[in-house]
């Protein structure tokens, strides 16, 4: 599992970044395949979050719990995040995008993007780990 840079936040904002599993990344094919008017939407919360920082106004973005957040659109885009942690500071990392579900659907994708979450922390720490069985000579 990797990330994919979506874009550098300035001095105030957060820099954006996808989760990709074998050169597939979810949040781009999603927002790709949205309407226009949806895109737009999508596309200025992004631009918000690179230039000012994360939404104050819970309509826009939530905690869900477990360390996922959802960012919101109007007209119902759903893209869920986890906060990049200490490699990636100030920066959200996309797990993957929905239109607004029903609470049981919403149950569920927040179920995989904390199963997302977790392999990227795995990812990590396995990114850390000293080669060659972890032990010096």
């Amino acid at each position: 599992m990797n990330v994919t840079l979506l874009g550098k936040g300035s001095d105030l904002g957060f820099s954006l970044y996808a989760l990709t599993k074998n050169d597939d990344c979810s949040v781009r094919d999603f927002v790709s395949g949205l309407e226009k008017k949806d895109q737009k939407q999508v596309f200025a919360l992004f631009k918000f979050i690179l230039e000012n920082g994360l939404p104050t106004n819970e309509e826009r973005f939530r905690s869900l719990g477990d360390k996922i957040y959802e960012l919101k659109t109007r007209r119902g885009v759903r893209i869920l995040a986890f906060f990049g942690g200490s490699l990636l500071r100030k920066s959200l990392v996309l797990t993957h995008g929905f239109y607004k579900p029903h609470t049981k659907m919403l149950k569920r994708e927040k179920e995989k993007a904390v199963k997302l979450h977790k392999e990227y922390l795995e990812t990590l720490d396995n990114k850390k780990k000293p080669k060659g069985g972890g032990q010096k000579l």
